[in-house]
This record gives structure tokens, sequence and C-alpha cells, in this order.
């Protein structure tokens, strides 16, 4: 089992995959697909439609921009440098998951369940990420989430170096631990969804005025 470390108390499981026994796959998946220890490497498959399990693969430098995979069960799996902009992902699995320097604009992602999910240093403006039920760390490192959605349960989810400019947590279910305490949080939109979320004195301080609108005072 691999693991990686967020800090000096969180660790996740990493994805189980060998590179000496994936096999290189170059064509558009079947709609109806179960694909396993498999290396897609800047295949395009944009405006898809399918729905099925990948697992113990990896996606590199893939263009699959408007697909629409529903159901989907994702399970060791490494997506890197890759492009999703406007894909939805719909009553998805993700266990032990990784998506790095990737372009998520416009992600729908519905998780029915998230465990050990990392995503780093992606754009995801105007995504929507809704998670059912998570039981294992969501770890969001330096993304950037301008006018996204996060909806459902956040309990497990930890924010490192992510900005929110305009994103809507107003239909957040569950915040309590949800660690956001190294991220910037002006301009959030629904404050008042993340009760009992992680932050610090000084982030309290610095969204004073914002928390004190969103619980109907009237600065003057």
């Amino acid at each position: 089992m691999k693991f990686r470390k967020i800090d000096d108390k969180l660790s996740m499981r990493r994805p189980l995959w060998e590179a000496e026994r994936l096999r290189p796959f170059d064509e558009e998946p079947e709609p109806d697909f179960e694909l396993s220890e498999r290396l897609f490497d800047g295949l395009e498959w944009t405006d898809g439609q399918g729905d099925g399990s990948l697992d113990q693969s990896v996606l590199r430098s893939v263009d699959f921009s408007g697909t629409v995979l529903s159901p989907f069960e994702i399970v060791d799996v490494t997506v890197e440098r890759s492009m999703l902009a406007n894909a939805r992902w719909e009553r998805a699995t993700a266990r032990r998951l990784e998506i790095t320097d990737s372009q998520l604009v416009g992600w729908q992602a519905q998780f029915a369940l998230a465990q050990d999910v990392y995503i780093a240093d992606c754009r995801a403006d105007f995504a929507g990420i809704s998670i059912g039920t998570a039981k294992g760390p969501l770890v969001f490192e330096r993304c950037r989430f301008m006018n996204a959605t996060f909806l459902g349960d956040l309990s497990k989810a930890v924010f490192v170096d992510c900005t929110f400019p305009a994103a809507d947590f107003s239909r957040v279910a569950n915040a309590k631990g949800c660690d956001l305490r190294r991220s910037e949080l002006s301009g959030i939109n629904g404050l008042m969804s993340l009760r009992g979320a992680l932050i610090t004195a000084d982030q309290a301080v610095e969204i004073a005025g914002e928390l004190a609108t969103a619980a109907g005072f009237k600065l003057a």
C-alpha cells in the first residue's frame, strides 16, 4: 500500500497500479466498458457517453472534454495533465483516485462515494462537485475554484492553498471537520453552510464582514 503524506497528521492511500502491467489503450471505450490495468496516453475522447468501470490504470495527457460517464466506478487510477473540461461523472464511486495538473473547468462530478481522492494543481472554475458519502480523505491542493459549486458531504475534505472566488457552498450538507485553514476564503458564497469547518483566527478576522452579512447583520 502506497501513501501520500499531506501534513504531519494526515496521510492517504495512493492508487495501486504496476507500470509494467499497464497495457496501452488507444481507442474510444465501448459504451459499456470494464477496463483494468490500462495506459491511456494522449487519447482523445470528447463528447462521448458511457458507463462502466476503470481500475488500476493511468490516464496521461488525455482529452475527455464533454464526456458523460454514468454510472462510473473508478478505483486505483491516476490522471495526469489531462482535459476533463465540461465532462460529467454521474453516480460515480471513486476510491484511491489522483487527478493532477489537469483542466477541470466546468467539470461536473457527482460522487456517490469518495474515498482517498486527491486533486491538485488543477483549474476547476465553474466546476460542480457533489459528495454523497465521504469515507476517506478528500484532498484538494493548489486548485482554483472560481464560480464553482460544492454540494453534499465535505466532512472529510481538506483544502490546501486553494482559492474560491465567487464559489458557492450554500448546498453543503455537512462541513463538520472540513479543513479550510490553509486556503483563501474571501469571496465564498454560502459561508453559513460551512458550520463546523476548521478555520484559523486570522481567517475569521479576514472574513468577519462576509460572515456578518451571511448571518443577516446589516453593516453600517
